[in-house]
């Protein structure tokens, strides 16, 4: 009776560590988040409020993954990475978005005064 149960309980451990979906953080993910945080910076997300808010929960996010890298936290690294840079992502889009929005509306409102000053 004993080797059966034996068996038994080995392949069910076998099978709870086959179906376990292990996530290791890879440098891939690392040099994509700092990339995009480059860029962001690059396009002048600091000096955009909306961007610049963006731009610093990546920079939290990229230290907290580092950290948890270190401490072995390969999982929740990669996940940090990930949020990282799409924080980053966002931050380099509304750096590029605001400013070309808020030209927009300058042009309108310009356009809107000159038309009223027309007969």
């Amino acid at each position: 009776m004993r080797p059966k149960l034996l068996a038994v309980l080995l392949g069910l451990t076998m099978m709870g560590c086959a179906g376990r979906q292990v996530l290791p953080a890879t440098n891939e993910q690392r040099v994509q988040a700092e990339a995009s945080l480059r860029a962001a910076e690059g396009a002048g997300a600091a000096r955009v409020p909306e961007a610049a808010l963006h731009l610093e929960f990546a920079r939290q996010q990229l230290a907290d993954a580092e950290r948890l890298w270190v401490e072995g936290e390969e999982e929740a690294a990669e996940l940090r990475f990930r949020q990282a840079a799409a924080d980053a992502e966002l931050a380099h889009a509304l750096a590029r978005a605001v400013p070309l929005e808020r030209e927009a509306a300058r042009t309108a409102a310009q356009a809107e005064s000159l038309r009223r000053a027309l007969p």
